[in-house]
């Protein structure tokens, strides 16, 4: 049995899956027996046995949802389309299960996924440019010497994009670390791959780098003569 996003709860035997899935309830068992018994055709005194074995019958089902079939590596075209016309059902390959699969359970959940990102980086970013501000302007008197001796706009501004870029690194190691030894422990499987870790690597550090752009505005509006009249 699987959950209504796709993911395996529980192994249950098929028997037990189609009792689950299609028992009814005793008000409606106890309706249809009644009708079935009511029913002259079902319930014939010179046939015993014929009752309880459609009230058997009743109670439980032949259906299922789906069947999965292995087949010979370049065979399940024909395989599929013997199914489809002979036995009048309809055959998915693997790749047909998993397009449906993806747009129908995990394309929904993959926006609701990716708006919740793009929320964070944009939260992330913020917090991030009111770090590096604050940082900034507790050092106004520091800048304006380094203006004073002769320290260039760029000079400053690498030391502010340098702060913001290690500030993004630690960030970095410390939630890719986390994620690593906690995603055994987290209540659904999580796929970590090393491709996803190299890009949110580089997103970072290009939203750490935007963030820093305020702190370096205001840097290099800072006049030299702060480090002279305080």
């Amino acid at each position: 049995m699987v959950s209504s996003s796709g993911d395996p709860m529980i192994f249950i035997p098929l028997k037990d899956a189609q009792e689950v899935q299609f028992l009814k309830d005793n008000d409606a068992l106890i309706n249809e027996r009644s009708r079935t018994a009511a029913n002259p055709a079902f319930n014939r005194p010179g046939v015993p046995g014929l009752l309880e074995a459609i009230q058997a019958s009743q109670t439980s089902s032949r259906f299922v949802n789906a069947v999965l079939v292995r087949t010979v590596s370049g065979s399940e075209e024909a395989v599929s389309e013997q199914i489809v016309r002979w036995k009048h059902l309809q055959a998915y390959s693997k790749d047909q299960m998993d397009e449906i699969l993806v747009a129908r359970l995990i394309a929904t959940s993959s926006k609701q996924i990716f708006m919740f990102l793009v929320i964070l980086a944009i939260v992330s970013a913020a917090i991030v440019a009111f770090i590096i501000f604050t940082m900034t302007m507790n050092k106004v008197r520091e800048i304006a010497v380094l203006k004073l001796i002769g320290a260039t706009n760029r000079t400053i501004s690498g030391m502010i994009l340098q702060q913001a870029l290690g500030l993004g690194l630690i960030g970095f190691l410390v939630g890719k670390l986390s994620a690593t030894l906690w995603a055994p422990l987290f209540p659904k499987y999580v796929l970590l791959l090393s491709g996803d870790a190299v890009l949110g690597f580089f997103l970072v550090m290009i939203m750490c780098a935007l963030a820093s752009v305020f702190a370096i505005r205001a840097a290099l509006r800072i006049d030299p003569a702060t480090a002279i009249g305080g």
